[in-house]
């Protein structure tokens, strides 16, 4: 029934014409929430066309990852169906065992909202399942590293920006994901070494592997037992970003961008006045939009 709701909906939704860079919103009920996403809809691409979903942080929302990551360009440009789903309270069930910090009574299935989703548009014949990737900002990055842990057969690719693997979320998936991820050092919120994430109001928001730690699970997930090439890709007075490519991949490719001195931050946004102060500094020779999308378009689907 709740499936049901979603396709009637959608459908109703894209039987309206739709035109180069415009919004595309619906909202349905599913498991007892009231849901919803936006869409940036290429108006001339053939379909069924690969779907990047794009998962805002803690604390965001979907309108807000929208305008911050700018995926909609990648949209029109590349032939590219963007999804935006929007958090129950703003969050993710992103796998760390501490639901209080997501709001009294946050016990939603986000992974199985989030494959309903794909599948209703894929059943409208808008997106192609098997060409289905996923990138996260923070809390939206351990909800893509949960997706591709429990449902590796779905997920052709991930990208997780400033977030760390949760430490209690169980992850030995059935086949190698690609992973591509982005890193500050300075990072307050997400520490670079692991830990507690940084807590307000005497919440506790769980703990995460170190940055390290992270990689290493994903190179050995994805049959990775060569070297890491490490290249500078951009340099200024005040921040540099490298890119270390694991090296003799037997599953699937692992690449990390690292922004030395770099914060909580999507590489290339911009974060309006202030931003740096509060969430650190961003790389803005390094458009981690584009690198996600060329990254996901090279490869194969399941």
């Amino acid at each position: 029934m709740m499936m049901g709701r979603i396709l009637v909906s959608l459908m109703a939704l894209l039987a309206l014409p739709v035109l180069p860079g415009r919004a595309v919103a619906t909202n349905m009920d599913f498991d007892g929430y009231q849901r919803s996403f936006e869409m940036a809809v290429p108006a001339t691409a053939p379909r069924p066309l690969p779907v990047v979903l794009v998962l805002h942080g803690g604390g965001g929302t979907s309108s807000e990852i929208r305008a911050y990551s700018h995926f909609d360009e990648i949209a029109q440009s590349q032939g590219v169906l963007v999804v935006y789903p929007q958090g129950v309270h703003r969050s993710w069930n992103d796998g760390r065992a501490v639901p209080d910090f997501r709001g009294k009574d946050h016990d939603a299935d986000d992974v199985a909202f989030l494959m309903a989703v794909v599948d209703s548009l894929a059943r409208t014949g808008l997106a192609d399942p098997h060409r289905l990737y996923i990138a996260g900002l923070s809390s939206g990055g351990m909800m893509a590293m949960r997706l591709a842990c429990e449902l590796p057969e779905r997920v052709a690719g991930i990208a997780v920006v400033a977030a760390n693997m949760p430490a209690n979320l169980d992850c030995a998936p059935s086949r190698p994901v690609p992973a591509m991820f982005f890193n500050g050092t300075d990072d307050r919120y997400v520490p670079w070494a692991g830990g507690d994430i940084l807590q307000w109001a005497n919440i506790d928001r769980g703990k995460v592997l170190s940055v390290e730690d992270s990689l290493a699970l994903w190179r050995r997930i994805d049959g990775c037992s060569g070297e890491i090439k490490d290249e500078t890709v951009t340099k200024s007075k005040r921040l540099g970003s490298r890119r270390l490519t694991s090296e003799s991949c037997s599953g699937a490719p692992v690449v990390q961008y690292v922004t030395d001195g770099g914060g909580h931050v999507w590489p290339g946004a911009h974060q309006g006045p202030g931003g740096d102060a509060l969430l650190g500094a961003v790389d803005h020779d390094l458009d981690a939009t584009s690198l996600i999308w060329d990254f996901f378009k090279n490869l194969p689907g399941r």
